[in-house]
């Protein structure tokens, strides 16, 4: 089998068809870019990227990586906090305690 990046003979390829010299390779490049990712784009519970972040790497100087972005739900539709106080009524509202009153005994 010939190594898709160096054409190179071995007996075992990854699922990317390459050698494990050139994967090893690949990976370091890789992590290493993740690392440039996050000294540049990083941003604390706003932007975070993890080690096995996708890289996407073609002929322009630069890639993409892909990230996680917190969204704020806090006053819209999907605002949890709001949905829950009103979730948390309703419910009691809807489970209420039935009192019976007994008179005469009945």
């Amino acid at each position: 089998m010939l190594c898709s990046k160096c054409n190179q003979s071995a007996d075992a390829l990854t699922e990317r068809g390459l050698c494990p010299d050139c994967h090893l390779e690949t990976e370091e490049r890789r992590s290493e870019i993740i690392e440039l990712a996050r000294e540049q784009r990083q941003e604390e519970g706003v932007v975070e990227i993890d080690d096995t972040a996708q890289v996407s790497e073609g002929s322009d100087n630069g890639c993409y990586v892909a990230a996680w972005v917190w969204v704020d739900f806090a006053d819209t539709k999907f605002d949890k906090e709001k949905g829950d106080n009103e979730s948390q009524s309703t419910a009691q509202a809807n489970h209420a305690p039935t009192v019976a009153v007994c008179r005469n005994g009945q």
